[in-house]
């Protein structure tokens, strides 16, 4: 079968196409010149598929993660200020330290990303930051609040990098606005039922011979321990690993990401290694710093 330029076929027939270059010898795969043209239809089945799979994963996780940096404010409504004699001051310094180690280690954990499966990777994190805030729940002063959250900044910070890189490996770049779009909604709906759920759990005051605002870490903590025991099993890290789709499919998804990448250094594959042609190429792209200033401004 001939694939004729500025046609669109099925994903069959394009690996058709594809079976039946390889038999005459010829090389296996698409490339910029030999790309045939997807019709809509087969686009959006594939994409939905995808979306089903990953975008809903994501969000539960973003969920997760607004919740438990959040819930210190819960827990001071509670009580946690009064039994562990803080002031208003060292109340602020608590809060406040979770976000250097957010802010400096996300890079850091993103370089770790590249170079272990994506789903791992999210797992420990979520584990390790589900196990710290269960600990939360026992401290005993200011101090050993300030030690865990500075811990919990430290895990938190590769999940929301992680994430947008995680997305990247799936979509075109035009593709990824809703998602994100989606993805970010996690921390409204966390916002919206949060104060409602430390309410309920506020209730146990006294069970265990523990506190109310203990319970709020604890329960939430062990919630996000069980949720990170699952990822590997959920999140699919990559096409080529995606047991849900086809071989065609991969194949289509593959091919997509190519054509769509590139920077000013040339086209950059989604498993070549990194190199720092592609970190200075993000440094030096104002695109880059205007969205920064905008986030500053949104935050």
């Amino acid at each position: 079968m001939t694939l004729t330029e500025g046609k669109a076929y099925s994903i069959e027939q394009v690996e058709a196409a594809l079976s039946e270059k390889t038999s005459n010898g010829a090389d296996r795969g698409l490339n910029s010149s030999n790309q045939p043209l997807y019709n809509d239809k087969e686009t959006t089945r594939v994409l939905h598929k995808v979306d089903w799979r990953l975008v809903p994963v994501l969000t539960l996780l973003y969920t997760v993660s607004f919740l438990d940096k959040g819930n210190i404010g819960n827990a001071k409504v509670a009580g946690m200020t009064r039994d562990l004699h803080m002031t208003g001051t060292q109340y602020n310094i608590a809060l406040t330290m979770f976000f250097f180690p957010y802010a400096v280690f996300e890079i850091p954990s993103n370089i770790v990303l590249k170079l272990m499966r994506p789903s791992l990777w999210l797992t420990i994190l979520v584990i390790a930051w589900g196990i710290v805030m269960t600990c939360q729940g026992t401290v005993q002063n200011y101090h050993g609040l300030l030690v865990t959250r500075i811990l919990l900044g430290f895990f938190e910070a590769g999940f929301f990098p992680a994430s947008t890189y995680l997305l990247g490996d799936w979509y075109c770049r035009f593709e990824l606005q809703w998602r994100l779009s989606v993805f970010f909604s996690a921390s409204s709906m966390a916002g919206a039922f949060s104060g409602l759920l430390a309410f309920a759990i506020e209730k146990m005051d006294g069970i265990g011979k523990l506190a109310g605002w203990r319970w709020i870490y604890i329960l939430e903590g062990i919630a996000t321990v069980l949720i990170g025991c699952v990822i590997p099993w959920i999140l699919p890290d990559s096409p080529e690993r995606a047991s849900f789709l086809t071989s065609q499919e991969k194949e289509f998804i593959r091919n997509r990401l190519e054509q769509d990448s590139g920077t000013s250094s040339g086209r950059v594959q989604t498993a070549d290694p990194l190199k720092w042609a592609y970190v200075w190429a993000a440094v030096l792209d104002w695109k880059i710093w205007f969205t920064v200033f905008i986030y500053w401004g949104n935050t």
